[in-house]
């Protein structure tokens, strides 16, 4: 796990980066997170999920790998956030960093790499947050 310091230079680096569909979509920007800030793999994404977003909902709920994770009530350090209107069906993802109040790293077309209260990015898009750590 990096130092204060080296999250931050993270964070320089990659806030403001913008999305692109194929090669800097959420999951990206989440293997990227659990790669560099807590040493954790997540599985490869397949970028025609991108697109599908009904594949990439039930993707994201079956995955074998989903089992190494497990469901926690609050957010901590790392968790990696599954977000959806409906549970089960998440749709967009991100990572939680217990900094400035509570923050999820993710990044979306519209805005790119950005730190977003929990609160307010469930109010907006009207998203159910799923936080999930290893098991």
């Amino acid at each position: 796990m990096l130092q204060a310091a080296d999250r931050i230079i993270f964070l320089r680096r990659w806030r403001g980066t913008p999305y692109d569909k194929a090669e800097r979509n959420c999951w990206w920007l989440a293997a990227l997170a659990q790669a560099e800030l807590f040493g954790r793999a997540l599985p490869a994404a397949d970028p025609a999920l991108v697109a599908d977003v009904r594949a990439r909902a039930e993707t994201m709920a079956t995955h074998p790998a989903r089992a190494e994770w497990r469901e926690i009530p609050a957010p901590e350090d790392g968790a990696l956030v599954l977000m959806g209107k409906v549970a089960g069906a998440e749709t967009h993802c991100g990572v939680y960093l217990a900094q400035d109040g509570g923050l999820i790293l993710h990044t979306d077309e519209r805005h790119g790499v950005v730190l977003d209260p929990p609160l307010e990015l469930a109010a907006a898009k009207r998203w159910r947050l799923t936080y999930l750590i290893p098991a």
